[in-house]
């Protein structure tokens, strides 16, 4: 399968926030908080509180961003358009997830 392939950017585009969630985790229970340990920050703290997946999920999509770069810089356009679609999904979930729980993802109480 050749690499400029909108499908392969959409399957790049879909695991590069994975991977920008764990290296946000690591960088925060390693360097900002490291009284804090990596299983209690990502259970309890991300997925144990609904308001925090939407920006944390925001946050992660900095990953696909260097990845559209990247993309660019190596002139793999149809691949782009595939990560685009998948940062597209992610904002439609992103929204979602602020639709369904509302108010309780801005309160700061």
């Amino acid at each position: 399968m050749r690499v400029d392939h909108f499908l392969v950017g959409l399957l790049l585009g879909l695991i590069a926030p994975a991977i920008g969630f764990m290296l946000y985790c690591f960088l925060i229970t390693g360097l900002v908080r490291s009284d804090m340990s990596l299983r209690y920050f990502v259970m309890d703290m991300i997925f144990g509180l609904k308001r925090n997946l939407a920006p944390v999920l925001s946050i992660s999509l900095f990953a696909d961003v260097g990845l559209f770069f990247l993309l660019d810089r190596s002139s793999l356009y149809k691949a782009m358009r595939g990560v685009i679609a998948a940062m597209f999904l992610y904002g439609i979930l992103i929204v979602v997830f602020i639709v369904l729980w509302g108010r309780e993802l801005c309160d700061r109480r």
